[in-house]
């Protein structure tokens, strides 16, 4: 069982990201996984509806601030890798945002998104819970600050809704994985993490935690 999202992720973009490479990181925020691979990104864009968080990021080349539900302003195939984390789940109108990010994404490009499992009892569970308790767990528990805990609408958040937005938008999936991470939540209170990882390990796969997935544009599929 996967219990560290990042290492599925390092995965996904080392096999993404070749020397050379133009990336999109869409709701980069203040800051950026992909600042680890600048020495194949020859130019790193980022994209965010907060603007004053995106402009505060030092590793991008170029911000642009962007809604993701609207149109991208960029041109077609301009990106070898788009980069989303935990961006799905705050989409209001997530199949136009793939359509737009498979628009933007060069034919040999891929698509690496990371996002929450809403097939997950304990993580649907947690939509009931008052805003307040939510920020406060978050806080608490995966260290978020105040001001970058957003609304969410989980409109593409179960396994079968992410993989019909991104078919419908033109993509393939080459690796979706279920990462059991709720042991976050519990890293800074005693017991909590082991606990919340061993509730994990009895769910059958795709109904653990969080989705890390990478996808390419379908027509290399259905071409070979």
């Amino acid at each position: 069982m996967e219990t560290d999202h990042t290492v599925v992720e390092r995965r996904l973009l080392d096999e993404a990201l070749a020397p050379g490479a133009v990336a999109l990181d869409a709701g980069c925020g203040r800051t950026t996984r992909l600042r680890d691979y600048r020495d194949r990104i020859v130019r790193l864009v980022g994209v965010d509806s907060d603007e004053a968080a995106g402009r505060e990021n030092p590793y991008l080349d170029e911000f642009v601030p962007a809604d993701l539900d609207e149109r991208l302003p960029f041109a077609d195939e301009s990106f070898d890798l788009v980069y989303a984390n935990f961006v799905v789940e705050h989409l209001r109108h997530p199949d136009r945002t793939f359509a737009e990010w498979r628009r933007v994404l060069r034919p040999s490009g891929r698509l690496v998104v990371l996002t929450t499992n809403r097939a997950s009892p304990l993580m649907a569970a947690s939509g009931r819970v008052p805003e307040s308790v939510r920020l406060a767990i978050k806080r608490r528990g995966a260290g978020a600050a105040e001001g970058d805990v957003y609304p969410t609408a989980y409109l593409a958040n179960t396994p079968a809704r992410l993989a019909q937005t991104a078919a419908s938008a033109g993509f393939e999936p080459v690796s979706v994985v279920f990462v059991a991470t709720l042991h976050r939540y519990g890293a800074r209170v005693p017991g909590a993490g082991g606990l919340l990882t061993a509730a994990e390990r009895m769910l059958p796969a795709g109904r653990r935690s969080t989705i890390v997935a990478g996808y390419e544009p379908a027509s290399l599929t259905s071409s070979s």
